[in-house]
């Protein structure tokens, strides 16, 4: 089964929320709907449980809502179904990452706030009236799970604070939050303060608990954007928004880290046309193949997947191959987000505004190449896609 989540800020789309297929050789077909209002920014499957996890990357809508919202689904994957267990306030706006600890007791969910600020005025020490600019707290929400997966109370809640760059707000800006396959490690990247903060549970207190090297500066304007762990040697995997390259990281299960290599994604002789520039070169998602041998990233606005070769003695890359997908005449699609199927023999690719969904076939070598036909379905907006 894969679960295909529909992500749009506005919501003029009437089409949001998760549908779910059955995805063999042969194609997609359709079982089930869930979440019709969601804007999915993120999925996360509790295979023991077979509980699935999303988040709703919402703004605050005074009157309307109060922000984003973590929901869970019990899974059954004979029929291709999910029902809902219940649903969670995320304590915050534009939640957008979710994943759960080692045990499978607890959830961590990000929120990356809005950027609409609320203007405030303070008078300062000489007693002149000044304008002061507030903007929705961005935070790492911790939460206990009951035992049928269903998301239980908040047991802890870091606030991060602080702009590494004017570049894409002036505030902090959680975006996504990995787990090590220890279980107890987990990096966040903060696109706006341009840090990677790392932290585990105290289990006995059931607290969040920041690593010494937290945080951790990356340079002004990079803004990093996905985290992915190898499966299993300690290396760490960085892209971002503000920059088209991917770090290499060494970590410990302290939280130490040590960068080991940064590889450029666009060629040193790219030239942009004005209508690649308008439609932001940037990366988007990225993977890594369960063998530990590949580094699948994308380039959005160029519609470029790059795969990468990480060597096995240090964890450095090599770029092995890039494929770009065709846009279709006279459209601005984008890809947003992929996922490798569990036999890791295809990568599902999701691309929008286009509505379309492209299937690649992955070899033994990890070598991406198109199907010959399209996958035949249109789900509204695919930005986040998941196989459980």
């Amino acid at each position: 089964m894969i679960g295909i989540g529909s992500w749009e800020h506005d919501r003029s789309g009437h089409e949001l929320g998760i549908r779910i297929y059955r995805f063999s050789e042969e194609g997609f077909t359709r079982t089930d709907t869930a979440a019709a209002d969601v804007c999915v920014g993120a999925m996360y499957f509790d295979a023991g449980r077979k509980v699935l996890y999303c988040v709703d990357e919402r703004e605050i809508e005074p009157g309307r809502n109060t922000g984003g919202r973590v929901l869970s689904f019990a899974a059954d994957t004979e029929k291709g179904k999910v029902s809902l267990i219940g649903e969670a306030p995320a304590c915050g706006s534009r939640t957008c990452s979710v994943t759960m600890d080692g045990t499978g007791q607890y959830l961590l969910v990000a929120n990356h706030g809005g950027k609409r600020p609320v203007i405030h005025t303070v008078q300062d020490e000489n007693g002149e009236y000044q304008i002061r600019l507030e903007y929705d707290e961005t935070n790492l929400v911790l939460y206990s799970l009951e035992a049928d997966g269903a998301v239980g109370k908040i047991k802890d809640i870091r606030r991060h604070s602080g702009c590494g760059t004017p570049w894409p707000a002036l505030q902090a800006h959680p975006h996504c939050v990995r787990a090590a396959p220890s279980g107890n490690l987990f990096c966040v990247c903060d696109k706006g303060a341009d840090s990677l903060y790392f932290y585990r549970i105290d289990y006995e207190k059931e607290r969040l608990s920041s690593c010494d090297s937290s945080p951790y500066l990356l340079e002004s304007g990079s803004a990093p954007r996905y985290c992915v762990f190898h499966p299993c040697k300690k290396y760490l995997y960085i892209n971002y928004e503000g920059k088209n390259q991917i770090s290499v990281f060494q970590y410990e299960q302290s939280g130490e880290i040590a960068r080991i290599q940064t590889v450029n994604i666009l060629p040193d002789n790219l030239v942009l046309t004005d209508r690649e520039q308008q439609r932001r070169v940037q990366s988007s998602d990225i993977c890594i193949h369960p063998n530990g041998r590949y580094l699948y990233n994308i380039t959005r606005g160029l519609n470029w997947i790059d795969t990468w070769q990480i060597h096995p003695e240090d964890g450095r890359l090599t770029q092995k191959q890039r494929l770009e997908i065709p846009a279709r005449q006279g459209e601005m699609d984008t890809i947003r987000g992929f996922a490798l199927s569990p036999d890791a023999k295809y990568l599902i690719v999701g691309i929008l505004p286009e509505d379309r969904v492209v299937v690649l076939h992955v070899n033994e070598e990890g070598l991406l190449s198109l199907s010959e036909k399209d996958a035949g379905i249109r789900p509204y907006h695919p930005a986040s896609l998941i196989f459980f």
